[in-house]
Parts: structure tokens; sequence; C-alpha cells
């Protein structure tokens, strides 16, 4: 069960973002969660995976933190299409290929103008995979390069960002075992310096 959860976690993460036009900044989004899982209850699972995440971005890179109990923090390295995760109470990174993705998009729809979020109207992609259905709104104002994330396959990252080329501002998960629904509640354009994305050369460094 736990395995489980920190695989959810690292999808939240994930799923849940410049060159040119692209967004550069942070965007906070609130996490709630309905359990399908007997034994587990609503609360348990967001203690777990965290009702709060904190997401920058700038190019290629992204970088989270959450204030769950599973995973505090994700970094993505376009340059070697690496994810990177750390747990709590850990300096140690543990890192896993990017191109991975065992629950490939099997259909897809979008919908126009399915819902405003922060004063935006946003456009809709349902996503149904082999597992569930992800639906992610998102506002052509904050644009993403997909070039950059061609080989970011993991959470069907590269499909997504490839149709929408806009930064998710609420996304839906849909599972037999959970239901999760994360949603903008700041978008903050900030400068951030290339470095901020870099790991230290003294960081613990091992392969998930």
């Amino acid at each position: 069960m736990k395995s489980k959860l920190v695989l959810l976690a690292t999808l939240v993460l994930s799923i849940a973002f410049a060159h040119g036009q692209s967004f550069e900044g942070e965007i906070v989004y609130s996490n709630h969660f309905t359990s399908k899982m007997k034994n587990f209850t609503d609360e348990q699972l967001e203690a777990m995976i965290g009702s709060k995440q904190e997401y920058l971005i700038k190019g290629g890179s992204y970088k989270s933190f959450l204030n769950g109990q599973s995973i505090t923090m994700q970094l993505y390295d376009y340059k070697t299409n690496r994810i990177y995760n750390r747990k709590p109470k850990s300096d140690t990174l543990y890192w896993f290929d990017a191109s991975t993705n065992t629950d490939e998009v099997v259909s897809f729809e979008i919908k126009k103008n399915a819902e405003k979020i922060l004063g935006n109207q946003c456009d809709a992609i349902i996503m149904k995979t082999k597992t569930g259905t992800t639906t992610i709104f998102y506002s052509s104002r904050y644009k993403v390069d997909s070039k950059v994330y061609e080989n970011h396959h993991y959470s069907n990252w590269a499909f997504y960002v490839g149709k929408a080329k806009a930064l998710p501002l609420k996304t839906i998960i849909e599972t037999n075992n959970f239901r999760m629904e994360s949603t903008a509640t700041e978008i903050k354009p900030l400068e951030l310096g290339s470095d901020y994305f870099n790991i230290d050369a003294k960081t613990p460094i091992k392969k998930s």
C-alpha cells in the first residue's frame, strides 16, 4: 500500500511545469483527495500525499514542493530527462528515467471553455488511460514549450503538453483507488535563476 502511495505522490508532483513566451514562475495548488480504499480515509491519503503543492518552472526544468509525508520535493532535469525525488528527513535524491510510462493514454477529447479558474477561461483535455481518467484544465495564457518535454512520457506529460501547450490550472485524476482534485490558488510570474534547478555536487544521489 505504501509503495502505491509513494507512486501516487510522484504522479501528483509530475502532473500537476522559459523561453520566449513560456510561463516562468510559480503556481500554487490546493489538493483534495477522496479515497476509495478500505481502511484508508480521505484524511490519511491527504496527509500522505500533501494538501499543498508549490510548483516552479523555467524553460525545461521544474521543481515541486509538497507538504505530505511521502515525497517533499521533486525536480525534473530536462538535460538528462531524469526526475529526482526527496523523501522526508532525507538529503538523498532518488531518480528515475522520465521516459518511463506504464499507463499510456488510450483515448482523449478536448472541451472548449470548460471552466473559469482564477479569472482564466480554461479548456479541458480528458485523457483516458488503462487505469483511469485524467482531466486537465488549462489556459493558453500560461504557455509551455512542449518541445523540451518530448521525452517526458511519465504521467503522460509529453502527450498532454503536446496537445495543450500550457500549464495545468486544475487536474482531476480518477481511478479505482482514489479521486484527486488539484486546483491552482496562486499564479506568480517570477524570474528564476538557472542555478535554482541545479543539484549540489555534495547531494547524495541514488537510482530508484
